[in-house]
């Protein structure tokens, strides 16, 4: 037998620590392997000829953690190990979403990016894809996203009578808007989907969005627009979805601010299974509206949510496919945005070393480096109106950079610190994080800016480093059971068994386990600490001599701690005490 130099320093290393109280992990029947300052050993086959005689061969054998082609692992502990040996951030699969990417780095801390919309989402192979709503044409004439995470679908031509305008999300929690009247086959160009003339001088276009759609009836004429008195479009709800938000505005555009400056509302009420939707008489016939007129009713779905605010606008802004800040009119007209990021759950208790929220600027007043401002604001939602804005509190970071003005200062990332918005929300336990953005002075054009939102073709985002000071990696009992509640909760053979757990510590300092067992459904508890252990090795507690009684039922688990800032609880385990 070969047994390498490595292996066996580790053994005695794992023998001066007591380790020999170590047994199998009953998940894989592999022996639980202390993590050490150098993790290049845990590639070696080992076979430990001094305790050979006490596990069984099954529990001899030491993997590496299971890899990915670049750089990817399963679980946390493998992506921090391999991220320590390597000298390179490496993917945890196991934690991807469809907003959401996590990155064990070397230095032991974890990175998460958080999109404001999705980015990815299931294949029909069931592997991640990225998002792209790019139109395609089906056999049937339909039109359909490459990949949609709300699987949006437009019509093709139809007849007269009512039709399926756009399909958004699945049967049973979706939506669909229709339209009443003949439609032509739509051209496609990107994202745009055009039915030309589906009233004459009308044209029908659709955008798809990665949240959902945005719809737009363009009215080519003043001629046209006496058709447009009342519209009513078909519009059924199966599940929890927003109704589309709807406005109008002209072809009078601001040069420096990109703002349509004449809009007005567009009322919108429910009637029987439809929408009605009655432009303002009044502003198509003013002498001074500039055809062509586009009325825009919109629809978003899905987690995180952004929206801005304009001291001239009264409605919805939340499926616009921007968002805005400061003047172009020397205060005149004043914008101000705000984002929420939902299921914020797993950032309890972390320790948060940084957060940068990033966002696309397509349009400033200048390229001249002005200030804006980010803040921690109350609840976020499609409420927020100009006179109805969040609640403001801390500021949370500043920024100057500016982009989107010229060929020589062109649209991309802009990025402003918001770590403060982030360790509020870890330190209170909240499920969610809300931002406000706003130009430093809402006097000054110079500090006009305007971003893609979550519906846009690059939605906002946050980067955060945090670290979780322990982790627990793994829970086993002497003699093994599962880690199982409920009905399937196993039996076991003794008053008096031993808890384990491994413990790692992101840094490598010392670890301690508090275990905590109680019967199922009480609430008293009995805690234990065992410890100091090495970051990686396995620490148990032996439950003492009548603290468990023949036939009852006890859960039981364990926190990691490194004497100072305790970790996340685990999983419970339970198990029945049958002893005869």
């Amino acid at each position: 037998m070969i047994v390498s130099r490595a292996a066996l320093a580790a053994a005695r290393d794992a023998l001066s620590r007591k380790v020999l109280r170590m047994s199998p992990d009953p998940r894989t029947h592999q022996l639980p392997v202390p993590r050490y300052r150098s993790a290049r050993w845990l590639s070696a086959a080992v076979c430990l000829v001094s305790i050979a005689g006490l596990l069984p061969a099954s529990a001899m054998v030491v993997e590496k953690p299971a890899l990915g082609p670049s750089g990817e692992a399963s679980t946390v502990a493998a992506a921090l190990v391999t991220a320590k040996a390597s000298g390179k951030p490496v993917l945890i699969t196991s934690k991807t979403t469809e907003t959401t990417e996590y990155r064990a780095l070397p230095s032991g801390l974890i990175e998460a990016i958080i999109a404001a919309g999705p980015v990815r989402m299931r294949g029909a192979n069931g592997s991640w894809i990225a998002v792209d709503v790019s139109l395609v044409r089906q056999a049937d004439g339909s039109v359909t996203s490459k990949a949609h995470p709300y699987g949006l679908k437009l019509s093709g031509p139809a007849r007269s009578g009512d039709h399926d305008l756009v399909e958004l999300g699945a049967p049973g929690r979706g939506s669909r808007l229709g339209w009443s009247g003949r439609l032509p086959a739509p051209e496609l160009d990107g994202t745009t989907a055009t039915y030309r003339e589906v009233k004459p001088g009308v044209d029908l276009v659709v955008q798809a969005t990665r949240t959902g759609y945005e719809q737009q009836l363009v009215v080519k004429s003043r001629q046209a627009a006496v058709q447009l008195k009342q519209l009513r479009m078909p519009w059924k709800v199966d599940g929890p979805a927003t109704s589309p938000a709807s406005v109008m505005w002209d072809s009078t555009v601001d040069k420096a601010s990109g703002e349509h400056l004449r809009r007005a509302p567009v009322k919108l009420a429910l009637g029987k299974d439809a929408l009605l939707l009655t432009p303002d008489a009044s502003f198509l016939t003013d002498p001074k509206t500039v055809y062509p007129v586009t009325i825009d009713p919109s629809q978003s779905s899905g987690p995180n949510f952004d929206a801005f605010v304009q001291s001239s606008y009264s409605t919805d802004q939340s499926a616009a496919t921007e968002l805005k800040i400061g003047t172009y009119d020397s205060g005149a007209n004043k914008a101000r945005s705000y984002l929420r990021f939902d299921n914020q759950d797993w950032l309890w208790d972390k320790q948060i070393q940084a957060a940068t929220l990033s966002l696309w600027e397509h349009h400033s007043y200048s390229c001249t480096a002005r200030g804006w401002v980010a803040y921690r604001v109350a609840d976020v939602t499609n409420t927020a109106r100009w006179t109805n804005r969040p609640a403001q509190y801390e500021q949370v970071g500043t920024s100057t950079q500016t982009k989107g003005f010229s060929s020589s200062c062109g649209a991309g990332w802009v990025t402003i610190p918001v770590t403060a918005a982030f360790q509020y929300t870890a330190a209170h336990r909240l499920s969610k994080t809300n931002i406000g953005i706003s130009a430093a002075s809402e006097t000054d054009n110079y500090g006009w800016k305007r971003f893609n939102s979550r519906e846009g073709a690059n939605p906002p985002s946050v980067t955060i480093t945090y670290q979780t000071k322990t982790s627990v990696d793994a829970q086993a009992t002497a003699p093994d059971t599962a880690c199982v509640t409920g009905a399937d909760r196993p039996a076991m053979s003794t008053l008096n068994p031993q808890l384990r757990a491994q413990i790692s510590d992101t840094q490598g300092a010392q670890v301690y386990a508090v275990f905590e067992w109680k019967v199922v459904g009480g609430i008293t508890s009995s805690t234990a600490t065992e410890g100091p252990g090495a970051s990686g090795s396995w620490l148990g507690t032996t439950i003492p001599d009548d603290a468990f009684t023949e036939g009852s039922s006890y859960a039981w688990r364990v926190q990691g701690t490194d004497g100072t800032t305790p970790g996340e609880w685990s999983n419970w385990c339970e198990f029945t005490v049958i002893t005869m």
